[in-house]
C-alpha cells in the first residue's frame, strides 16, 4: 500500500504553476502568503498524537495486530521508531522558520516604503538588519529552510519505510484503518509547507536585492 501523496514528487506542471504564481506576486502578496503558512507546531503535535508509539503491552490499542507479531519484528519496528522520533526532534521548532519568513516579509515592506520615501537612514538600518541580525539575517533564514527541507525529506522516507514494514504484518482491514488515520495529512502539510518556504524565501530574496539596488541608485 503506497501513500501516493507523499511518496511521489509533485508533477512538473504543478511545480511550474506554483513557482510562477509566486514570481508574479508583489511584496504585499508574498507577505500575505507568509502569514497564511500553517502552524507547524500544531501539525507536528497532532501527527504525534495519531502516530504509532513504541510497541509495548499497553500501547497502540487501536492497532491490535502489533501485539501479535514476533518479538524480533517488534524490536525491529521499535528500533526504527526510535530513529524516526530522533529525526522528528530535528524539526520540532519548524514553526520558527515560518515566523522568520513573516518577519522578513514585514521588514521588506518597510524597506520598500522607506526607499520610496527617500529615507536613507531607515533604509540602511533595515538593510543591515536583514543582512546581519542574529535571528533574521538572510543567510541564516536560507540555511534554516534548507535544513528543515533536508530533515522533512528524511522523515518522509523513514515514514514510508515504517508504513511498508507494518503493512506486511497487518491484516488488510487494520492496514487500511491505519493508513486513514490523520497522521498522513499532517505529514503532507509539513512537506508542502517546507516546499512553499523554499519558494517564498527565493522571491522575497529577489525583492530584497532589487530594493538594495534601488536604495544605492538614490545616493
Amino acid at each position: 500500500m503506497v501513500l501516493i501523496g507523499l511518496r511521489s514528487p509533485l508533477p512538473r506542471r504543478n511545480v511550474y504553476i506554483s513557482t510562477n504564481r509566486f514570481f508574479l506576486m508583489d511584496l504585499r502578496e508574498l507577505k500575505k502568503e507568509t502569514g497564511s503558512l500553517p502552524d507547524l507546531s500544531e501539525h507536528l503535535q497532532k501527527f504525534q498524537q495519531h502516530w504509532i508509539k513504541p510497541i509495548r503491552t499497553n500501547t497502540n490499542k487501536n492497532l491490535p495486530f502489533l501485539q501479535n507479531i514476533s518479538e524480533n519484528k517488534k524490536q525491529e519496528i521499535n528500533d526504527k521508531l526510535f530513529a524516526f522520533q530522533q529525526k522528528l526532534k530535528e524539526v520540532e521548532h519548524a514553526q520558527v522558520v515560518n515566523q522568520k519568513l513573516q518577519e522578513y516579509a514585514k521588514y521588506l515592506i518597510e524597506l520598500k516604503l522607506t526607499t520610496l520615501n527617500g529615507n536613507r537612514t531607515k533604509a540602511h538600518y533595515i538593510t543591515n538588519l536583514l543582512l546581519n541580525d542574529e535571528f533574521l539575517n538572510t543567510r541564516s533564514l536560507i540555511h534554516d529552510i534548507k535544513y528543515l527541507e533536508k530533515n522533512v525529506k528524511s522523515i518522509t522516507y523513514k515514514y514510508h519505510h515504517l508504513n511498508e514494514l507494518m503493512q506486511k504484518e497487518a491484516p488488510l482491514e487494520e492496514a487500511v484503518g491505519f493508513m486513514h488515520l490523520p497522521h498522513q495529512e499532517h505529514l503532507k502539510t509539513l512537506l508542502s509547507t517546507s516546499r512553499k518556504q523554499k519558494l517564498l524565501v527565493k522571491y522575497l530574496g529577489q525583492h530584497f536585492v532589487d530594493l538594495v539596488k534601488q536604495t544605492r541608485r538614490k545616493k
